[in-house]
C-alpha cells in the first residue's frame, strides 16, 4: 500500500480497509488517477479478488450518488483528514461489517430517502462483505468537527 501509506497520517488508529476506502473514493470522485492507479492498488491489496471488490466498491458509490439527500462533501486526493460525509460513509460500512444494525439504519436514514434505502443498504453490505472477505474490517471513525480540507471542499 505504498501510494496511500502517506493519507491521513494523523489518524493511526485506521487502518488498511479505511485507508483504502477513503482513498479511492476520493480518487473516483475527484476523477484523478482513477483507473490504473486504483486498480493496481486494489490488486495489490485484495490479489485475486482485486477487481471484484474495485467493481462493489463502484456500484457502492453509484448507488451513493443517485441515492444521497444531498451532494456529498469529498475530500481532495491527499488530505489528511476526513469530511463529515466521508465519515459517514465509513460508519456505514464499517457498522454493516460488525453487525451493528441500530447504527446501519441511523446512517442509511441520514444518507437516502426512504424509498432509496434498500439499494444503498444492498450496496452497503455487499461492499462490507467484499472488504472483510479480504480481511480489510473497518472500525467506526470517532466523530470529529469539520476539518480545514472539509471547508475548503466546501468552497471548491
Amino acid at each position: 500500500m505504498d501510494a496511500i501509506a502517506g493519507t491521513m497520517d494523523h489518524t493511526p488508529e485506521f487502518g488498511p480497509g479505511e485507508h483504502l476506502l477513503v482513498w479511492a473514493l476520493r480518487r473516483m470522485v475527484k476523477g484523478k488517477d482513477y483507473g490504473p492507479l486504483v486498480g493496481q492498488e486494489f490488486a495489490d491489496t485484495c490479489g485475486e479478488d482485486g477487481r471484484e471488490v474495485l467493481a462493489t466498491l463502484h456500484t457502492f458509490l453509484l448507488a451513493l450518488i443517485h441515492t444521497c439527500r444531498r451532494e456529498l462533501s469529498i475530500g481532495h486526493p491527499g488530505c489528511p483528514s476526513l469530511t463529515a460525509d466521508e465519515r459517514q460513509v465509513l460508519q456505514l460500512v464499517a457498522a454493516a461489517q460488525n453487525g451493528k444494525e441500530a447504527q446501519f439504519d441511523a446512517q442509511l436514514r441520514w444518507l437516502a430517502t426512504d424509498d432509496d434505502r434498500p439499494a444503498l443498504a444492498m450496496t452497503a453490505r455487499a461492499l462490507a462483505f467484499a472488504l472483510g472477505h479480504n480481511h480489510l474490517t473497518l472500525t467506526p471513525p470517532a466523530s470529529q468537527l469539520p476539518t480545514t480540507c472539509e471547508r475548503e471542499a466546501l468552497s471548491a
